[in-house]
């Protein structure tokens, strides 16, 4: 009852001429990455993207780009990151909205316990789940080895690649497209708290260590 989007809601009631953008169910989000983000990682990679990686929670995000460069080249796959305990995969695979799935996760912004409108599930050619302690320690390998201050689904983000190159998912020449969503300042008192990792028993120790010297090249 207290969650950001059902605060909104009540607010919109509550308060006359209020608009409630509802991105759940709201065609516009994914409009505004078809229009946008789309177009932009086309255009940066010369149309030579192979695959996109994003998390899915509206699926505003991955919808939008994935019908814009999916019109540009139905071969892109496109690859949506879940959580366990999210409906997402394995609606998208069977149809079906299997309650038995839903039990409470950590990560946010990422996952769902409905389907949302504003995924076009017709675009998106597979999803990846990954765990809330391994994408919590990527989000900390992505601050400390290239100073990106992410947040949670930035980490979950990259977790599934990693995961889905072990697979041999990609090929040697792919090009390979993530969106970092958030930042690491909505996390200070989860993600980058030791506290908060320890109580949730996720190790800190490995991810508080930097193992070699970071090269960046430009």
């Amino acid at each position: 009852k207290r969650s950001y989007y059902q605060v909104a809601k009540t607010l919109n009631s509550e308060i006359q001429d209020s608009i409630y953008i509802n991105q759940y169910f709201n065609e516009l989000n994914i409009q505004a990455h078809y229009l946008t983000t789309g177009k932009e990682i086309w255009e940066q990679t010369n149309g030579l993207v192979t695959h996109i990686v994003a998390s899915s929670g509206t699926g505003g995000t991955i919808s939008g780009i994935g019908r814009y460069l999916k019109e540009k080249n139905p071969d892109i796959k496109i690859i949506g990151v879940d959580a366990y305990g999210s409906v997402l995969k394995k609606f998208h695979e069977t149809g079906e909205f299997d309650q038995n799935e839903i039990y409470p996760y950590r990560i946010e912004g990422l996952g769902k316990n409905l389907i949302p409108s504003s995924t076009d599930f017709d675009i998106i050619d597979h999803y990846e789940k990954v765990t809330d302690e391994e994408s919590a320690q990527k989000s900390r390998f992505i601050a400390k080895s290239e100073g990106m201050f992410v947040g949670y689904t930035s980490g979950a983000c990259l977790q599934a690649i990693e995961q889905l190159d072990s697979k041999n998912f990609f090929e040697k020449d792919s090009i390979v497209v993530t969106v970092f969503c958030d930042h690491g300042s909505r996390y200070m008192s989860k993600i980058y708290s030791d506290q908060w990792m320890n109580s949730q028993g996720f190790n800190t120790e490995n991810s508080n260590k930097q193992d070699s010297q970071i090269e960046y090249i430009k």
